[in-house]
């Protein structure tokens, strides 16, 4: 069950109820403690009143003591270190296991959930799932089972002392049950507030820069202080309404010790049971309640992370993108074929339909918005089409394993992703088994050796977060080398030059032309200047498939393409009067 609810392994579930029936021997182990309490009280009764016969030596009692404290420790220890040991196991686990299942989930999917949320998966999430498997789990499974076992034990030697006992543990049950019922909504929806000051203070840290050279930074903190206060009375009614239920369920167990001294008192007097029966009973009920009440609580930290599980298991059971794993195509041609896709139920691709042929450089035009970049990530399966097919090398792309399509595909995307690594390592990543000569011609062929060179370090210093350290030009020639040094048969440029500068965008532009004989070449350009000795440009607009030419042919048919040219060539010949 637990690794249905909380999506452990088979092995931590089971280490975590045998860290529970160790809980469960230690809680019996206390209880022995009571018994010879009781036989140490009957004894000084009978010494009292002048019956010493079949007494036991003190030493006898001093041993059995002994004795049972070693059983106490051992019977902890080992809880303990099934327990935290587990618990601990089990989170790394499960924070690994999100890692991946985000790997191989499909980025339509990780494009609707911000990356707060996320990471308030992998993070707080996770923690809430291991505070309730190491203090939780197990004390629920320890005290629920000690105290059915002694309960059963007791009823062998008086079923009137132990259904007294038992009368009121009913009425906790259903206690516990409404808690959840109540509670959870309340929960629910604290964890959305967590949420959104997450979002906030991400974008917070993202935009103060913007913020400080504004007058809204005092306005934006105002806001986010009213969002880090409205989750204040949610979190003070979620405590409150578990806080009352678990209180309650402890002054209901507490009722069934003034049930037992009621019923012993009548039993004791009517001569059904001795006087060390009634004391027994007595004591045990005072202890018996300890791991019953511990149960009550652990069962309340179980409940309060069912929202942070749910939460998990939605990420881990989402359907991941399938396919062949063991495709090896003879050829490269991209074919879209009546494509249409909808992003957030709105549709941005109308019926798209064009080839982009292998040895040939395809461009993809148009006004902002027109479709461009959601084709490039359709090209790589990064999202699923809504309906029609994209194909390479004559099979279509959903029957393809994510992981072995991109290994045919280099990418150059506007928003470049660089690590907290030295400039050598981050070019690396395009091909991890690459030499150090490999790597240096793919940065010159990028033109980053200039820059490089000027560095403290040279290609062995380190950018910072994201290349905090560098020009966005020079960020962006970095991610041309990695593809570069790939060299894989597609390529994917989603306006590869934007941040160069006209001299390094020509060098660009040759070790382009060089790269890409017999490959697939698919580019998005703003700047037509720069695709015009393109084989194939394709014209969008709106989702729609507008013109598809040569720059010669679409010039000709005075349309969109030429429209747009035309003013761009128009805004190059704009100055300063």
């Amino acid at each position: 069950m637990l690794e249905r609810v909380y999506r452990i392994s088979d092995e931590g579930s089971w280490n975590i109820l045998k860290s529970g029936l160790y809980m469960c021997l230690f809680n019996l182990a206390t209880l022995l403690p009571v018994l010879l309490l009781a036989m140490v009280a009957d004894e000084m009764m009978n010494r009292y009143f002048g019956i010493a016969h079949g007494s036991i030596p003190l030493w006898g009692y001093w041993g059995t003591a002994f004795l049972l404290l070693c059983a106490i420790y051992f019977a902890y220890r080992m809880t303990y270190r099934k327990k935290y040991l587990t618990s601990t196991q089990e989170d790394m686990r499960l924070r690994m296991g999100i890692a991946d299942k985000i790997r191989r989930l499909p980025l339509s999917y990780i494009g609707r959930r911000d990356l707060s949320d996320l990471a308030s998966t992998v993070m707080d999430d996770v923690a809430a799932v291991e505070l309730a498997l190491s203090t939780g789990a197990a004390e629920f499974i320890g005290g629920f089972l000690s105290g059915v076992t002694t309960l059963a034990i007791l009823a062998f030697y008086n079923w009137k002392l132990a259904g007294s006992l038992a009368v009121c543990l009913p009425l906790v049950v259903i206690v516990m049950f409404l808690c959840r019922i109540i509670s959870e909504g309340t929960n629910q929806r604290n964890r959305q507030k967590k949420l959104d000051i997450s979002d906030g203070l991400q974008e917070y840290l993202e935009t103060i820069k913007v913020l400080r050279s504004s007058e809204e930074m005092e306005g934006y903190q105002n806001r986010l202080s009213v969002t880090i206060k409205r989750i204040l009375k949610g979190l003070v009614l979620y405590e409150f309404l578990s806080g009352f239920a678990i209180g309650l369920a402890h002054n209901i167990m507490r009722i069934g010790l003034g049930l037992i001294i009621v019923t012993g008192s009548t039993l004791l007097i009517s001569g059904e049971i001795h006087f060390f029966a009634f004391l027994l009973f007595l004591l045990v009920a005072v202890r018996i309640y300890e791991p019953l009440t511990k149960a009550c609580e652990s069962l309340g930290v179980m409940i309060s992370s069912l929202v942070s599980a749910g939460r998990i298991r939605d990420l881990m059971d989402y359907p991941e993108q399938q396919g062949d794993a063991s495709w090896q195509p003879k050829s490269f041609d991209i074919f879209f074929d009546h494509v249409s896709f909808a992003y957030n139920k709105k549709d941005v691709l109308h019926d798209v339909s064009f080839t982009a042929k292998q040895g040939q450089i395809t461009a993809l035009v148009g006004p902002s918005g027109c479709g461009k970049s959601t084709l490039c990530r359709l090209a790589a399966r990064f999202w699923d089409v809504s309906r029609g097919s994209v194909s390479l090398g004559g099979l279509n792309i959903n029957e393809i394993a994510p992981d072995t399509l991109l290994k045919h595909y280099a990418f150059v995307f506007q928003d470049v992703v660089l690590f907290n690594d030295t400039i050598y390592n981050n070019i690396k990543i395009g091909k991890e088994n690459a030499t150090r000569e490999e790597v240096l011609t793919a940065a010159k062929l990028a033109c980053c050796d200039e820059f490089i060179d000027r560095l403290p370090q040279g290609y062995d210093t380190v950018i910072g977060e994201n290349g905090m350290t560098l020009s966005g030009g020079e960020r962006q020639r970095l991610s041309i080398a990695r593809a570069f040094l790939k060299d894989a048969p597609v390529i994917l440029l989603d306006e590869s030059t934007a941040s160069i500068d006209p001299e390094n965008e020509t060098k660009i532009q040759k070790a382009i032309g060089r790269l890409v004989a017999n490959k697939t070449v698919l580019i998005i350009a703003h700047k037509l200047r720069s695709i015009v000795a393109c084989d194939k440009i394709v014209v969008l607009n709106e989702g729609n498939v507008m013109e598809s030419g040569t720059h010669e042919e679409l010039m000709q048919e005075d349309g969109l393409y030429h429209r747009l040219y035309s003013l761009q060539s128009e805004s190059l010949a704009w100055e300063v009067k």
